[in-house]
């Protein structure tokens, strides 16, 4: 088994997407929303109300692959 980080986008604290392996498809999530944006020099911006949570997730490694 190995540690991983997902994340997940919130809003108001509650969910509003599923938990993503890539912090960047959790980055969507907020700006399919309307609540994250990035500017012109590639910052990324989280707009109250949204949250960008992580949780650390053990995952098994496949033995056969």
């Amino acid at each position: 088994m190995y540690r991983e980080t997902w994340y997940q986008a919130y809003c108001l604290g509650k969910p509003i997407a599923p938990m993503r392996r890539s912090r960047d498809k959790a980055r969507e999530d907020l700006i399919a929303d309307d609540l994250g944006s990035y500017d012109e020099w590639g910052k990324f911006y989280i707009t109250v109300p949204g949250d960008l949570r992580r949780q650390e997730v053990w995952v098994k490694k496949d033995v056969a692959a």
